[in-house]
């Protein structure tokens, strides 16, 4: 896209609780981008710390951003779908409030955006983890790795991640995220968004993801509700595919690797081509396996 010629909005979407220091610095993410054409939509899930002052004063300093407090305490799916709802920009991609994006991501996203192919529907770029991330890395992840991501892809792991860019009008379409899902709930909106078309994945990281700040993330690590939601998920998506089966079985090792088999992880390294994945998939497997 030639940003000389055309700005788009982007809608950035925040969704936060009880971490206004984080959110601070997230927010300072987004206001700083090298491309300015922003509407940023922070959406707080009645939070009880300073997270309303800060937003009543950022929003007076800032006219791009604008904020919603909802009534109850309803989880960071129904966060998220009332500013998608509320978003009026062409373009939109989510942060969440512990993260926080590179300044040049959104002109990345919107100088990579192919409208001449019709089967792209998004965007989506590697994460930088703090101390695990270095531009070699990057460089070896993204050449052996998958470019273009197609459903079927996402049956073997969660390529995309835990953002997209895409364009406003087809996240409405799928109707958002689902909060019927307890976790899961990205890669669950990904599979529906495509059925529309491939997602590209960049070669650049453009969006840090925070581990390392002690309080807890949106996601969840209990074993029980992971075994719920990946039932849940295939009954929604009607999945019956036994390759499909055995490889969405791989995405619980990271939670408890005592569930996955090895017809599940002969699957994973022998259906798709991704050879970086794979190859630290298996080695993760063994330790697991072998040491605990």
């Amino acid at each position: 896209m030639n940003l000389e010629q055309s700005t788009p909005l982007v809608t950035i979407y925040i969704p936060t609780f009880n971490r206004v220091e984080l959110l601070k610095r997230a927010v300072e993410s987004v206001r700083q981008q090298t491309y300015h054409n922003l509407e940023i939509i922070i959406v707080d899930d009645c939070s009880t710390d300073a997270t309303h002052e800060y937003l009543e004063e950022i929003s007076k300093q800032d006219s791009r951003i604008h904020y919603f407090i909802k009534e109850k305490n309803s989880g960071a799916c129904v966060s998220r779908n009332i500013a998608i709802e509320n978003a009026e920009g062409e373009f939109i991609t989510g942060l969440d409030d512990d993260d926080y994006f590179t300044s040049d991501r959104v002109e990345v996203f919107l100088r990579s955006w192919e409208i001449k192919n019709k089967k792209l529907v998004g965007l989506c770029t590697p994460v930088f983890s703090k101390n695990k991330k270095n531009k070699l890395l990057e460089k070896i992840s993204y050449i052996f790795g998958i470019k273009i991501i197609t459903k079927r892809d996402m049956y073997f792991a969660n390529y995309v991640g835990n953002q997209v860019f895409t364009k406003t009008e087809f996240l409405k379409k799928i109707e958002g995220f689902d909060s019927n899902f307890r976790a899961w709930q990205d890669f669950d909106t990904w599979l529906r968004l495509l059925n529309w078309g491939n997602i590209k994945k960049l070669e650049k990281a453009t969006y840090f993801m925070d581990r390392d700040h002690g309080l807890e993330r949106i996601t969840t690590n209990n074993i029980n509700k992971i075994l719920e939601v990946r039932d849940q998920l295939v009954d929604k998506h009607k999945i019956t595919n036994k390759i499909y089966l055995h490889a969405l079985n791989n995405h619980i090792a990271h939670y408890d690797i005592s569930k996955v088999n090895f017809i599940d992880l002969v699957v994973k390294v022998f259906f798709i081509l991704d050879i970086k994945g794979n190859l630290n998939y298996i080695i993760f497997y063994l330790k697991k396996k072998i040491f605990g």
